[in-house]
């Protein structure tokens, strides 16, 4: 998606209105599908000394797994932004995005602000205490190594007892 930004050019310092929706493709953030519904990017846009700025709200929907129980989860998201663009952008190294001509593409602005803004897991309610066999799990590998039976073996465990039974004396 391109946005027409020819009447900023042509009035710096002018800032124009924009609403535009950008579809982003399902994203694989380490190792799991995310998927999101069309992103809204409203604001205004101004050219300003040989950049252009784009301000405003994005606003999708995030749709993942559940990092506790695998169940689906669907996340609202809604954030402000403030970002350049300028021609001579080199966009690996200057933290502006580039643009030729008058056109403007909004594609990888949408896809950097929602990767930059991705919760860091998805959980589908805040206390969610996973899948019966994550509460297994988790009840299992807090059993000390040094029992009997213990499913984790943990050979600092034993040297870990004998700095806390010292600081005791």
């Amino acid at each position: 998606m391109e946005l027409d930004v020819s009447k900023a050019l042509l009035a710096p310092g002018t800032s124009f209105p924009f609403a535009v929706e950008v579809e982003v493709p399902p994203q694989d953030v380490i190792g799991e599908s995310v998927t999101f519904d069309p992103v809204s990017l409203q604001g205004t846009y101004a050219a300003e000394d040989g950049t252009i700025r784009f301000a405003g709200e994005l606003t999708t929907r995030a749709h993942a797994t559940c990092a506790m129980c695998l169940q689906p989860v669907s996340v609202p998201l809604n954030f402000p932004f403030d970002e350049l663009f300028r021609k001579d952008a080199n966009e690996t190294e200057d933290e502006a995005f580039r643009y030729e001509g008058s056109r403007v593409p909004l594609d990888q602005l949408a896809l950097t602000l929602l990767m930059l803004n991705l919760p860091m897991r998805f959980l589908c309610e805040e206390d969610c205490r996973g899948s019966k066999e994550y509460q297994a799990y988790t009840q299992d590998i807090f059993k000390s190594s040094c029992e009997e039976e213990s499913p984790t073996q943990r050979p600092f465990e034993a040297l870990q007892r004998l700095l806390t039974k010292d600081e005791e004396v």
